[in-house]
């Protein structure tokens, strides 16, 4: 479906619909919504008849397969319902959407009907999901993963094929562990003062990578080989010495070319280690490209026939988990970055387009970054705070910004997120509690 003036109202009508549903009514804010969308139905010029099949929509003549995250709240909330079809005539205004809005608002089971609007019955359902957190049993089942890393990754370094074995089961008890829960992620978050670097940030990212591969529609096999690569990824760094990967201060040319070699050490370690060419050849394949970067601005540069298109995936993700781990762990040329400005880093790093946007996304979704509540600052440099997210994207929230006004991530004229601010948790807290009161 083209980007013209039906797509804009029906993105505008979405907005609307989560507008009211985080601002009571008669607010200014949502008085603006509903005059965005009455301008949109205005431009269109003509009644809007909406049918709904399931996941997919009809929108007058266009079938629509899949909702796009601006609308597909209200979508999916009306096709719950039962509700078949919305009809919306080409003169509605403002108060008339705003009236309909207040229906289904109001969980009424009937239909609907005035001047302006038809629509079947409604019912919004709302799900809760509170998974409590356990941060002691969590640290525990870490440390114990912590100490089998060690393990294989030593015998992998030696290049013995019983190192090969280890890493299996330790993906295989992580993929485990995050089927029933995330609480794997606690250690992670909070708990960033390990010593060994090497061995503690492997496992880092390959839990954050086992997860965030769960969230791809591939299957468990895959998800365990990516966690797998993620568990070698950085093996290479047995060749470079120890002075320089600890040093406390900018590297020397000659050093950073060092350092930056690991990727091509790494990936020939695993190649000459029985069985990873024929049973696991992502192994070598992610140890190489995971910092290469998805516009290929980084290392090893790869040969020029190499387009970007041609970079696996799995490398792309861990390269995710790859840097958002290293930022948050201590280092001995500066402390652990907090959480808002390695947000902000990988956001920078992301529009920049050496980050693939999806897994930086389906990162902060995963460790739940970009909450209503948080502080943020738009591309358009207006400050403001989050007051909704959308499910499936974390990159397109509603903000609403200091001078009141409203903005929808989602629809594409809008500003995008550019840095996360650093604040007060408790504040933040405070900030959520008074939200969802208001």
């Amino acid at each position: 479906m083209k980007q013209d003036a039906l797509y804009y109202f029906l993105q505008a009508l979405g907005t609307l619909f989560r507008v009211r549903r985080i601002y009571p009514p008669g607010k200014r804010q949502v008085h603006q919504a509903a005059r965005q969308a009455a301008q949109r139905l205005a431009d269109w010029g003509h009644s809007v008849r909406i049918t709904l099949l399931g996941e997919d929509a009809i929108v007058e003549d266009r079938k629509l397969e899949g909702f796009h995250p601006s609308f597909r709240g209200l979508f999916q909330s009306l096709g719950q319902s039962g509700c078949e079809s919305v009809q919306v005539e080409a003169d509605a205004n403002e108060n008339d959407l705003i009236a309909w809005i207040e229906h289904v608002i109001s969980k009424e089971r009937r239909s609907y009907r005035s001047s302006k609007i038809v629509a079947g019955s409604l019912n919004l359902e709302t799900h809760s999901d509170h998974s409590p957190s356990a941060l002691t049993q969590a640290v525990a089942g870490y440390l114990e993963f912590l100490s089998q890393a060690q393990e294989a990754l030593s015998d992998l370094e030696s290049k013995k094929a019983e190192g090969l074995m280890r890493a299996r089961e330790i993906v295989s008890a992580i993929a485990a562990r995050l089927t029933i829960g995330k609480e794997l992620f606690e250690p992670i978050r909070k708990l960033k003062d390990y010593d060994d670097y090497t061995f503690t940030h492997a496992l880092n990212v390959c839990v954050i990578s086992s997860a965030l591969a769960r969230t791809l529609r591939v299957t468990q096999d895959f998800v365990d080989a990516i966690s797998l690569a993620a568990l070698c990824h950085d093996l290479g760094k047995k060749q470079v010495p120890k002075e320089i990967l600890n040093k406390g201060g900018p590297l020397e040319p000659e050093e950073r070319a060092c350092v930056e070699n690991h990727p091509t050490f790494g990936a020939q370690l695993l190649y000459d280690i029985p069985g990873v060419v024929s049973e696991n050849p992502l192994l070598p394949v992610v140890a190489y490209q995971h910092h290469i970067g998805a516009n290929q601005s980084g290392y090893p540069k790869p040969p020029v026939c190499l387009g970007a298109h041609r970079l696996h995936y799995a490398s792309l993700l861990v390269a995710v988990a790859d840097v958002f781990d290293a930022l948050r762990t201590v280092r001995p040329y500066r402390p652990a970055l907090n959480i808002a400005k390695v947000s902000t880093i990988l956001l920078k790093e992301m529009i920049s387009g050496k980050l693939h946007k999806e897994y930086v996304s389906a990162l902060f979704m995963l460790l739940k970054v970009l909450v209503p509540g948080r502080k943020v600052v738009l591309s358009n440099r207006k400050q403001g705070v989050i007051v909704e997210t959308y499910p499936s994207n974390a990159l397109t929230p509603i903000v609403e910004s200091e001078d009141g006004e409203v903005f929808d991530l989602s629809v594409p004229s809008s500003p995008n997120l550019f840095e996360v601010v650093e604040e007060d948790p408790l504040k933040q807290l405070e900030g959520r509690k008074l939200l969802e009161t208001n």
